[in-house]
């Protein structure tokens, strides 16, 4: 893996890529939709990975109609999704080691993420990740969220470095889309949605584990060691 640019900043996206958490909101999502009686397959709430609750909100209400209610679902997905993050949730493997190799690096750091900011703020600081960030842009912060690029675009404004020289971690097509289009070198760290052509496309690279990303960030430190 070959970096087109020095990387100046790091930007994460959280839900799937620092924190096991995707397949919770998907879990929850269609459990308190079957407590609806509304069913539907897996591909339908894979669609929802990496976006922001009112496009969650609009694919349910199109797919199910008027037996979707929203203060209902709210309620039971709420109860459920509190259920499975009672005991907290797991960070992706090699998370720990690649942010601690960053700010070993005195590399700045963001987290760019479809979640509400009162949300990923706790999850972040339950998770011991938090201070490992100097700015976090969620989805009460931007007006067109993913897959449009304002919010990664919007971190690197925060982090004061250009997008082109900003290392953009993500696990998820829309996403990837999101980081590619404001120009950030974006490395794809698949969780729940493999990669397609389209994804691999936009992405200077495609890896298992943050442990490949932190490998790569080495292997080019040591071959530009100024």
């Amino acid at each position: 893996m070959i970096l087109p640019n020095a990387v100046r900043a790091a930007i994460f996206d959280m839900d799937g890529t620092l924190l096991d958490t995707e397949r919770l909101y998907l879990r929850a999502i269609s459990d308190a939709c079957s407590a609806m009686r509304l069913v539907a397959d897996d591909g339908f709430f894979l669609q929802m990975l990496g976006t922001p609750w009112s496009n969650c909100y609009a694919l349910m209400e199109s797919r199910f109609g008027g037996g979707f209610v929203r203060e209902r679902f709210d309620g039971l997905f709420e109860d459920r999704f509190g259920a499975l993050t009672r005991d907290g949730v797991a960070v992706k493997p090699g998370v720990r080691e690649l942010l601690a190799h960053l700010q070993s690096r005195s590399t700045p750091m963001a987290v760019a993420t479809s979640t509400s900011g009162e949300i990923a703020r706790r999850q972040l600081e339950s998770a011991g990740l938090l201070n490992y960030f100097a700015a976090q842009v969620t989805a009460d912060m931007v007006k067109d969220a993913k897959p449009a690029p304002e919010t990664f675009l919007k971190a690197a404004e925060e982090l004061a470095v250009a997008p082109q020289y900003c290392l953009a971690l993500e696990d998820s097509p829309a996403g990837v889309q999101s980081a590619a289009a404001s120009g950030a070198m974006t490395i794809m760290v698949p969780d729940l949605a493999p990669a397609t052509a389209a994804e691999r496309s936009l992405c200077v690279a495609v890896v298992r584990t943050m442990h490949d990303v932190l490998d790569c960030l080495i292997a080019a430190e040591a071959a530009s060691p100024v």
